[in-house]
């Protein structure tokens, strides 16, 4: 998803109207329209309802913007964090779906690298680092690396399960898989939770079959998705901010964890941001072994 159409839907929702979003904008008022329409077509839902007044948030519309400012802001956290570095080291730093706040926790200490960030998903990640496109990125853990590429394990993250608060399965301290199979999955299509179909095999070998959801096309719309009823999600960071009426419960069953990685071309002089990422898989951020 385009970051750019997220902030011009954030600047109508702030302005109260399509005329005066696009005065802000500097853009013409057809162009804006014709670009939220194409927003609201990815998400899968009216964010706002129009009259000869101005516009409204839908319910939808709330959901999707909650997420969306925090996933900005963290973006913009990484990129300003990636610009002020003054040194003279110059690299593509490549950043999956979902994990910009660990871009911003990497970069944050480090003040003699100057990077770009790359939004795009592990395995673009990959094939540009081999081909030395990207020097480095922050991607979910590939099946297998083609030579040249390294790969650091930052972080494993405990599947659970994320729901709303005032779902009937939230009571529970914990959740089986018998308890989810016949509630609907929402899954997401990027490689933010490239595990989530990994999680599938774990129903199948229970003997179970899961009720798959509508799928969402990002990570943050996904947790859009749970909060508007849609359904529940799994491998959504523990750490990830998520409003307060949702909840994340742990899973019976052993399941495979998410693992986040920090991947980089062996070949590329990046000594500072590599010793970076060890540090981060180091800290008390991370439980990685």
């Amino acid at each position: 998803m385009d970051l750019r159409y997220v902030r011009y839907a954030l600047a109508i929702a702030r302005a109260g109207s399509l005329r005066r979003a696009a005065a802000a904008l500097r853009i013409a008022q057809p162009t804006l329209s014709e670009q939220l329409r194409a927003l609201e077509k990815e998400v899968g839902a009216e964010l706002f309802t129009r009259s000869s007044t101005g516009v409204q948030l839908t319910a939808e519309g709330e959901a999707f913007l909650a997420q969306a400012t925090a996933a900005v802001d963290a973006f913009e956290r990484a990129v300003a964090a990636a610009r002020e570095s003054g040194g003279t080291t110059a690299a593509r730093l490549g950043v999956a779906d979902g994990l910009a706040d660990v871009a911003a926790r990497l970069l944050a200490p480090l003040r003699d690298v100057r990077l770009r960030l790359a939004p795009m998903g592990t395995a673009e990640q990959i094939v540009s680092i081999a081909d030395g496109a990207l020097q480095a990125g922050l991607g979910y853990a590939p099946g297998s690396l083609p030579r040249g590429v390294a790969r650091m394990l930052l972080r494993r993250c405990p599947v659970r399960a994320l729901l709303p608060r005032g779902h009937h399965l939230a009571e529970q301290e914990a959740l089986s898989l018998a308890d989810l199979a016949a509630e609907p999955l929402v899954m997401p299509e990027s490689d933010a939770v490239a595990g989530s179909r990994r999680f599938l095999e774990g129903f199948v070998r229970h003997g179970l079959h899961p009720r798959l959801g509508p799928s969402a096309a990002t990570h943050d719309l996904a947790i859009a998705m749970v909060r508007s009823g849609a359904g529940y999600a799994l491998s959504v960071r523990e750490e990830t901010t998520v409003p307060a009426d949702l909840a994340f419960l742990p899973i019976k069953e052993e399941v495979p964890p998410l693992e986040v990685v920090f991947l980089w071309n062996r070949q590329a002089d990046i000594a500072d941001l590599v010793g970076g990422a060890r540090q981060l898989a180091r800290s008390g951020w991370s439980n990685a072994g």
